[in-house]
């Protein structure tokens, strides 16, 4: 289903539709490999034109799979670039380690390398211990034999002397003329455009920010913090897939200051124009996958906290790390890590969420670290670890998982606990909020029962320093995968001033009614509002329910103060919004971002209740709707307000823009 996603997904009008495979030079280099030949010239040439037919026929009809392939797997469409053992960026890195290696040994030959039947653990800085040169290929029965392919096919294929030229039919040629005008002009644009325009709806930002670095994946996290000390908050944004020459997604971290007029109005670069950036230095790290802000020493001055989870993922062990990058009075940040935080284990990821919050209780921010992939006791159980702030973390500069002072464990296999975290104030105590949106609801029952429930998500609240658990809030949805997303704070429900809970559930099905006729949104997504208080369970008050299938509602949740009448705004992400028609036709997925006001929300099912004999409709109930300003870029896929002296901006990524750098990433920022 991979290719299905990418077509759906992602553009590829850049892709040319002639091939030129220079044959007899790659016949060559496969015998000096091998010593012998093992892959014959015409097993070339059917094998990448099988690989071109392949390509092009694609890019003309699979996209409409897309429906199909992610009812069946939400794993898919969320992990399927990101996932970190396997996924495309982990392969993207494991590429280009055995590209280096190829070379290496095309210049200096094999004999100094250990050559295994897994390319992972081609070695040439030891021994070599196997004969591979003279072991028998499972390839070799391709040799000597003749194809019916290209004979059938000649008239498509142009042979030189060196090499062949494909081609792909003028029908063809024509479909997918059509397929990148489309996407160059926007279609499903126009085709919003038949609908009735709405005043609520927000279509150009004052500013956004950019890279020119292909696949850095700028915006997978942001945070809002004043570093400087004026007064105002500043950006902080990860861009963790950046990479330089020969170092592939080793990570930087952004820092933009804010002034009294709030953040710079102009679109920009940051590699030139941020006012500080930090570089991870580990292959393939992933280095600004997760940021907090704290006063770790408490020195004064704010600190600031960046995780690489895919540390170690050379050796493929993917245990991760956490920097820590002290503050100085006036100067910034430290331009190197301070402290460096590990894990013992194997596929830690230590460093997938962070957190600033008061764990030990003496008012000062610690700092806690979510590893949700982590063993955990079993199989990705996660856990969450907390690293109290005081005086002498100046002197420890590093430090383990088995330092930390506060530990907690997920309670089941794979259910990714510790994967969001937030944390709120009740009556002079921290209630700790832990997401595991991968907890299935049938604990003790065979794992592939058919009673099994799976990725129903749970979220755990917690007392610290104590490591009992105070309550736990359960999903009902099967896939729904509550917990991914996690925000507190204070909202006027139903008339009422109450401390709240807003948990995403981005993959949950929701109900749509067209008049009388019912049907299931698969995938819709939810953001549910739950009544925090100290003394009781929290207990649901609003449900909010997106409008299109695999839209995921509720990716992102935030609570903001941006109108200061002392109530939040929840603003809720939906990054692969689209029309429907435009999902059968060419795939793509617009976003798009919905802001409700604190002090006007309902409780019950908030979003069954239209304007129009169409439910569910998140926007009737919508203070402002931010629509992506780009197709294609998962707008909304991360969101953060940052407040100023005169205004309070909302910024918001779309980590897979390409408007300036292939996934590059980009920012827009609103002035409401």
């Amino acid at each position: 289903g991979g290719d299905v996603l990418s077509q759906f997904e992602l553009d590829f009008s850049y892709l040319a539709s002639n091939w030129y495979v220079p044959v007899k030079d790659l016949a060559a280099i496969y015998r000096e490999f091998y010593g012998r030949e093992i892959i014959t010239e015409s097993t070339i040439t059917d094998c990448t034109y099988l690989l071109f037919l392949e390509l092009h026929g694609e890019r003309l009809a699979v996209a409409k799979l897309f429906p199909t392939y992610a009812s069946k797997s939400p794993f898919l469409v969320e992990k399927f670039h990101e996932y970190f053992l396997g996924g495309v960026d982990d392969m993207a890195f494991w590429t280009n380690n055995i590209f280096e290696l190829t070379s290496h040994m095309l210049e200096n030959g094999t004999s100094g390398c250990f050559l295994p039947e897994n390319p992972l653990f081609i070695n040439c800085t030891r021994e070599h211990k196997d004969d591979y040169v003279n072991k028998q290929s499972k390839h070799d029965h391709y040799k000597n034999t003749t194809s019916l392919l290209t004979k059938t096919l000649e008239k498509n294929i142009n042979f030189t002397e060196r090499g062949v030229h494909f081609n792909i039919q003028s029908w063809a040629t024509n479909s997918l003329r059509l397929i990148n005008r489309a996407f160059a002009t926007n279609v499903w644009r126009t085709l919003a455009a038949t609908h009735q325009k709405s005043s609520k709806h927000i279509s150009k930002p004052a500013a956004s920010y950019f890279l020119t670095s292909p696949y850095a994946r700028l915006g997978w996290v942001m945070i809002s913090a004043d570093l400087n000390q004026d007064g105002c908050e500043d950006l902080v944004v990860g861009a963790p897939g950046y990479s330089t020459l020969g170092r592939v997604q080793i990570g930087r971290v952004y820092v933009v200051y804010g002034n009294q007029s709030g953040l710079p109005p102009e679109d920009m670069d940051l590699d030139g124009k941020a006012d500080q950036v930090l570089q991870g230095r580990q292959p393939s790290g992933r280095f600004g996958s997760a940021l907090a802000v704290l006063d770790f020493n408490e020195d004064g001055v704010p600190d600031l906290a960046i995780g690489a989870p895919s540390v170690g993922s050379q050796f493929l062990t993917y245990k991760g790390a956490v920097y820590v990058y002290f503050g100085t009075d006036g100067r910034g940040l430290a331009s190197q890590p301070n402290v460096t935080i590990t894990c013992q284990y194997s596929y830690c990821n230590l460093g997938w969420s962070l957190l600033a919050a008061d764990v030990d209780g003496d008012g000062n921010a610690d700092l806690v670290v979510g590893s949700p992939y982590a063993p955990g006791g079993g199989q990705q159980r996660g856990f969450v670890v907390a690293f109290y702030s005081y005086f002498n973390r100046s002197d420890q500069g590093l430090l383990s998982v088995q330092d930390a002072n506060w530990m907690v464990k997920g309670e089941e296999n794979y259910a990714w606990f510790g994967f969001s975290l937030d944390s709120c104030q009740l009556e002079n105590i921290t209630l700790l909020l832990i997401g595991s949106p991968t907890w299935k609801s049938c604990a003790g029952c065979n794992p592939f029962s058919s009673d099994v429930r799976q990725s129903v998500g749970k979220v755990y609240g917690y007392n610290p320093p104590s490591t009992k658990r105070w309550f736990a809030v359960t999903g009902d949805k099967a896939m729904g995968r509550m917990g991914l997303s996690l925000a507190s704070g204070v909202m006027s429900v139903a008339g009422i001033t109450r401390r709240v809970l807003v948990v995403g559930a981005p993959t949950a099905d929701s109900l749509s009614r067209i008049s009388f006729i019912s049907s299931v949104l698969h995938q819709a997504g939810l953001a549910l509002v739950y009544d925090l208080t100290d003394s009781t369970k929290p207990s649901l008050l609003s449900t909010f329910s997106g409008d299109r299938r695999f839209s995921r509602f509720g990716g992102d949740v935030y609570l903001s103060d941006l109108d200061n009448d002392g109530l939040d705004e929840m603003i809720v992400t939906s990054p692969l919004r689209t029309n429907d028609i435009t999902t059968i036709l060419f795939g793509g997925a617009a976003g798009r971002v919905y802001i409700y006001n604190g002090k006007q929300a309902s409780s019950g099912n908030v979003t069954g209740h239209c304007k129009s004999w169409i439910s569910p409709c998140p926007e009737d109930w919508a203070q402002y709707v931010l629509i992506s300003p780009e197709e294609l870029s998962r707008f909304g896929s991360s969101i953060i307000t940052v407040k100023s002296e005169r205004k309070k901006e909302v910024v918001v990524a779309a980590e897979r823009s390409s408007a300036k750098a292939r996934l590059g990433g980009r920012l827009f920022v609103y002035s409401l």
